[in-house]
């Protein structure tokens, strides 16, 4: 059959639902871009579907690095300053994602782009956050403490009661 375009899916709910073409194109935009585009803590969006919206956040997500660099912010503070200052390389990635990035505030933007970078870190899209010393030494010593935990278990396990 091929692809369908929006003429022909808007002429489908037409025909079965028995509403207009410009009812049926406001509810099919209504369910495919409001509901989980952006994605939920817990899931990705369907945005991320894209490859140009991957390729589009890579970008934005150097820009951010540059912009963090230059005035000495973390990344997290720097989504928010970014956004007030209503920058371009956040319309640039809105424009791609089909979502205006600047109707909403910025702590809410700041808080999707620290979830978007979460999810796309744990999907192996982006690289892993570098660890410091400190705390690549604290991890050992807790992987250390639940080896110790679990072998003083095995051992209380084997041992048998006396009757």
């Amino acid at each position: 059959m091929g692809k369908l375009t929006w003429e022909q899916l808007r002429l489908i709910y037409e025909g079965q639902y028995g509403v207009t073409a410009d009812e049926a194109n406001k509810w099919i935009s209504k369910e495919l871009f409001s509901k989980n585009w952006l994605g939920t803590p817990q899931k990705l969006g369907k945005m991320w579907e894209d490859i140009e919206v991957c390729i589009s956040f890579g970008e934005f997500l150097t820009e951010v690095q540059k912009f963090s660099k230059k005035n000495n912010y973390t990344d997290y503070v720097s989504y928010e300053v970014m956004h007030e200052q209503k920058h371009p390389s956040i319309r640039a990635f809105g424009s791609t994602a089909h979502y205006g990035m600047f109707g909403m505030k910025s702590k809410r933007f700041r808080n999707l782009c620290s979830q978007w970078v979460g999810q796309l870190r744990e999907l192996g899209f982006l690289n892993p956050k570098p660890q410091s010393e400190f705390a690549k030494k604290r991890e050992l010593e807790a992987i250390k403490r639940q080896e110790k935990k679990l072998q003083k278990l095995k051992l209380a396990i084997k041992k048998p009661t006396k009757k």
